[in-house]
């Protein structure tokens, strides 16, 4: 390992603050809506049409003027024949005046109607509606634009694309988005212990759990990582791979981060020329965790072998310069008042089950190495000292 002075350990909010600002937005392309499922908008997004499109039927029943029935009272109704039906989708005829039309949901209403009576509201004689009392104008209408008129923002930059916001784009007429560019990763597991299948012939080996955990986390959010063969022990054999990886916009390494005699992250960024910007952050878990600039300008994360530790530096390290590339807000968590162990300039991770009222119920196995908690927990109680005082967030599991 390389004798060069480590640069000085950042606080955890530190360390994100610096990965913010070597995480240099990636650029926008416009892309169909249909595939835009968690892409991050660019732009501001207007919608292209009015929704409703036209005004329309909130509900099936009849419709009609409602100042047709002003002089309607108990014992001396108006009658209003049905002289049409109207059905979504299909053009409206003309409505004559003192009629009602049959008409379904999402129809839209003939001219000069303003008023839905619903279908088990209404009485019939002999082919003519039965009104008793008047009515108002605008009962079960859907007004033109009421949701969104054409020309109206409805998303700003910065925001993720979900499924009920595509369904929404799509009602404003929306066909495309223009989202932010995202960028390649290359996840480079390392260790002479790591097998990428079960094997009988290697019975103290272990599983490459961490690339194919961190895959599908960034699965999850869009992103479709490179997973690299585990890499050995060995300072040359990481730092090929790592070279070999750096055209991708962003490296992620786990194990080898620690300042132990197998562990050689450190002495390849050395050689390969890279700017670390911080080796070791103050939490717990997860301490050794790298953050560097490769000479081609790939940001680089080192993060630990164990799990919990790994999945730790991938979710809010490795997640805050995603979230700075695509341009997204940073994250600031829940501030709650759970109590929780605290630890002199040290942030602790713990994790925890969130219940729908807010009650938070910290897991009782907090080590590294255990991914069983990993399986109840919902979320992450973020724990530290402010010059205020003690302070706990909380932030979703993933």
């Amino acid at each position: 390992m390389s004798d060069a002075p480590r640069p000085e350990r950042p606080s955890f909010d530190d360390a994100l603050a610096i990965i913010r600002a070597h995480s240099a937005p990636l650029g926008g392309e416009t892309v169909d809506l249909a595939e835009a499922l968690q892409r991050v908008t660019a732009v501001p997004v207007s919608a292209a049409s009015d929704y409703p499109r036209f005004d329309a039927a909130a509900m099936d029943g009849f419709a009609f003027t409602s100042a047709d029935t002003v002089d309607a009272l108990p014992g001396w109704p108006v009658l209003l024949p049905i002289a049409a039906a109207v059905r979504a989708g299909i053009r409206p005829l003309s409505h004559g005046p003192g009629t009602a039309c049959r008409i379904s949901t999402g129809a839209p209403l003939p001219a000069g109607c303003d008023h839905v009576l619903p279908h088990e509201e209404a009485r019939i004689v002999k082919g003519a509606l039965v009104i008793e009392g008047a009515l108002p104008a605008g009962r079960n209408v859907r007004r033109r634009g009421e949701d969104a008129a054409a020309g109206a923002a409805v998303l700003a930059p910065g925001i993720r694309v979900t499924p009920e916001r595509i369904g929404a784009l799509a009602c404003y007429g929306v066909e495309t988005l223009k989202v932010a560019r995202r960028p390649a990763i290359a996840l480079l597991p390392t260790g002479d212990e790591l097998l990428a299948r079960p094997s009988a012939e290697r019975p103290a080996a272990i599983f490459d759990a961490n690339s194919v955990m961190l895959a599908a986390l960034l699965r999850a959010q869009g992103l479709e990582p490179l997973r690299a063969a585990p890499v050995g022990d060995d300072a040359g054999q990481i730092e090929r791979a790592i070279a070999a990886a750096s055209d991708s916009a962003i490296v992620v390494a786990t194990g080898g981060a620690s300042g132990g005699d197998h562990d050689h992250l450190a002495q390849a960024l050395t050689r390969l020329g890279a700017t670390v910007h911080f080796h070791g952050v103050r939490m717990r878990p997860g301490k050794p965790v790298v953050f560097a600039t490769l000479p081609g300008g790939a940001l680089f994360f080192g993060l630990p072998g164990n799990p919990v530790a790994a999945l730790l530096g991938a979710r809010f390290f490795l997640g805050a310069a995603l979230r700075a590339m695509l341009g997204e807000s940073p994250e600031r968590g829940d501030v709650v008042e759970t109590v929780t162990e605290l630890r002199p300039d040290t942030t602790l991770f713990l994790k925890a089950v969130r219940d729908p009222g807010g009650a938070i119920e910290i897991l009782a196995d907090q080590r590294s190495h255990t991914l069983r908690p990993l399986i109840a927990a919902n979320c992450w109680v973020v724990a530290d000292t402010t010059p205020l005082g003690p302070r706990r967030r909380v932030f979703p599991l993933i």
